[in-house]
């Protein structure tokens, strides 16, 4: 084969290749669907917290009014340890629908680990009395006990003992101590020990 009949039929499957795609058309893409606020907490449900984390803000890109979707962010980045982050979604997400609860739970979390003892302390208190059979939708590990647990430690950091003994009498009726003496105040951090490997 010359040189002439290579050039011609390599022009020939060029040509042939071009018409194909010109009215073979394109092929069929699936189409991507919107960001739902179901989806974010299905990957969050799944440990994919990035991947969850994304698809809350591409809800909020199009629905910047969405409080479902801030109050997701806000336990996403809570987990990730964005806890500035998480306490301003968890707050908007609480300016958008007053009737979540879920970010209250959310920011005793933060709030506590921040540390923000009376701030951790107004949101259990809020959390427990909207719902005090609480368990969280997306963790059912997260329950009511975790939430009281996090306000009778955040009471004891103010010297609050009284009402610290409260909560934890909430979590184990059988408890009781002597808080106006130094031995009773260390039996009740002694049993907020035990009480943070079973709530």
């Amino acid at each position: 084969m010359n040189n002439c009949s290579f050039i011609r039929m390599f022009r020939n499957i060029t040509v042939l290749f071009l018409l194909i795609t010109i009215f073979g058309g394109c092929p069929n893409f699936p189409r991507i669907s919107p960001a739902s606020v179901e989806k974010a907490w299905t990957y969050y449900e799944n440990s994919e917290y990035e991947r969850a984390r994304s698809e809350f803000s591409d809800v909020v890109a199009s629905e910047p009014m969405n409080a479902e979707a801030y109050n997701g962010l806000g336990w996403c980045y809570g987990i990730m340890g964005e806890l500035t982050i998480a306490i301003d979604d968890f707050d908007i997400a609480i300016e958008g629908d007053s009737l979540l609860v879920d970010p209250y739970a959310g920011l005793a979390f933060c709030y506590s680990d921040v540390p923000l003892d009376s701030e951790a302390i107004n949101a259990a208190s809020i959390l427990v009395a909207k719902d005090s059979l609480y368990q969280f939708g997306h963790n059912s590990d997260i329950t009511v006990s975790d939430v009281r647990f996090i306000k009778a430690k955040s009471l004891c950091n103010i010297g609050d003992f009284a009402g610290a003994l409260s909560e934890v009498k909430k979590l184990d009726p059988s408890f009781d101590c002597d808080i106006t003496t130094p031995s009773g105040r260390k039996e009740l951090l002694n049993e907020l020990e035990k009480l943070r490997g079973i709530v």
